[in-house]
């Protein structure tokens, strides 16, 4: 009888310490998810949001209303969102989980249009911040959660794209 005590007690244990270490594989794993998808939906947004006519110059000069909405639409696609606040000229995007596996996700756009010395020829940076409050998974955690406990965590992710033209 008392090693079955002693093996619920370890159980218990277990549970207790494990559970915190899968919670961290699966927030590096949202990380990452996070930051490919805000990536991959830039990039996607620069091939597509470049004003062609400026290129006879080598500038690279971007039509920021295409930027942010082909942007939009790849990154709700890339994490099934859906993007809430269209039609807005804000560049503040909000978008919301279909699905229910993530919370309110907020993206910041910014653009900065720049000379470069040497060359004369315009290019332009994309600064995008992502960040959402993180939906935990594991059993423990969202009841301490849900208790209104201080163990919120921000799911954040940023990328700097330079768009530019080469001869």
């Amino acid at each position: 009888m008392r090693n079955i005590a002693i093996a619920m007690l370890l159980l218990l244990l277990l549970s207790v310490f494990l559970e915190p270490m899968v919670e961290l594989l699966n927030l590096g794993k949202e990380k990452i998810v996070l930051g490919t998808a805000l990536g991959n939906a830039a990039r996607s947004a620069k091939d597509r949001s470049l004003i062609y006519e400026s290129h006879r110059d080598l500038d690279a000069k971007v039509n920021e209303e295409k930027f942010v909405s082909y942007f939009a639409v790849a990154f709700s696609d890339a994490l099934k969102l859906t993007w809430t606040n269209q039609g807005t000229s804000s560049r503040e995007l909000t978008f919301t989980s279909t699905d229910g596996k993530y919370n309110d996700f907020t993206v910041t756009v910014d653009f900065v249009e720049k000379i470069h010395e040497e060359t004369g020829q315009i290019y332009t940076k994309a600064q995008l911040k992502a960040q959402s409050e993180y939906k935990f998974q594991t059993k423990y955690l969202r009841l301490a959660e849900n208790a209104r406990q201080d163990v919120a965590y921000q799911l954040e992710s940023e990328r700097e794209l330079t768009l530019s033209v080469k001869n």
